[in-house]
């Protein structure tokens, strides 16, 4: 999706895709990152910085509760088509004291769960980072969300997976360096990361992506390449450089199940763990050794 910082018009695109997706009878339907309300219009830097103080007045302007107006309108689509539908917008909490870069996962019957970004320190002082992480009960099984970021770290999507998770699905702004997607460092771990999250979990991943720089100075150029990625890593949809919806009919349990018991030497990675072994990833005291040049 091709996102603005002008509220009616993403809306409009909501309205739009929903209904391809309602054409193309899809189950569960994905937006990118903020895509209601726009992402950063560049680094949110220090505290009390021009730059950072606009687009801190941008976001508290536009931001909105959970429950509240968006997703209210968003419940009555998903009622009436029968739809899952995760949206990304700035969210207020805490009498709008307290922002968040949130995803909200919506069903016939209303919210079913919110995620807010948990690695975002980049995004101070606009969002706050979020503290939870738990896959959400769905019709179609659990599903758990993340935001951008978040996937470049193993342990977000590996909790999904114990948790029991079917779908890891990502909301994400994942930008360029450059201009060129065919030869762009920043796409390559898009890229890397994506399938490989999949792969190592063997659970399906959903990534929906902004693409192209939004009509706003000083905005990122985004990836794009929305797509859908099966439990052994495969990409069986895809959308490229460009704004569109990507789909594929897939059998969620049995792709699953041909991961773990049958794809390449037949692996369950996640019953063969030892976490007996690997008590240091829940330590927060780590400390890197460097080497010291002689030099």
């Amino acid at each position: 999706m091709h996102c603005s910082h002008n509220y009616a018009d993403n809306l409009r695109k909501y309205r739009d895709f929903i209904g391809q997706a309602v054409q193309a009878k899809v189950d569960f339907l994905v937006f990118p990152e903020v895509s209601l309300h726009g992402y950063l219009m560049g680094a949110a830097k220090a505290q009390g910085s021009q730059e950072s103080a606009e687009q801190l007045a941008y976001f508290r302007r536009v931001a909105e509760p959970i429950p509240g107006p968006s997703t209210e309108l968003l419940q009555e689509y998903a009622a009436k088509h029968r739809l899952l539908i995760q949206a990304g917008l700035a969210e207020c909490a805490m009498d709008g004291n307290v922002l968040y870069n949130s995803a909200v996962l919506i069903g016939p019957t209303g919210i079913l769960g919110v995620f807010r970004k948990l690695h975002n320190q980049f995004e101070w002082p606009v969002f706050r980072p979020g503290k939870h992480l738990r896959a959400v009960p769905t019709p179609l099984g659990k599903v758990g969300m993340l935001i951008c970021y978040d996937v470049a770290f193993p342990e977000v999507v590996r909790t999904y997976a114990l948790q029991g998770a079917v779908i890891a699905a990502l909301t994400t702004a994942w930008p360029m360096k450059g201009e060129d997607p065919e030869d762009d460092p920043s796409a390559h771990l898009y890229d890397l990361q994506t399938r490989a999250n999949a792969q190592a979990n063997q659970i399906w991943l959903v990534s929906s992506n902004q693409v192209h720089r939004p009509p706003t100075e000083g905005c990122a150029n985004y990836y794009g390449h929305s797509r859908i990625i099966a439990p052994t890593g495969e990409i069986v949809a895809e959308v490229g450089y460009e704004e569109g919806l990507a789909t594929a009919t897939v059998e969620l349990r049995k792709g699953i199940e041909h991961a773990r018991t049958f794809h390449a030497f037949g692996n369950n990675l996640l019953a063969d763990r030892r976490p007996e072994l690997y008590q240091t990833l829940a330590q927060t005291d780590i400390y890197f050794e460097r080497e010291v040049s002689s030099e």
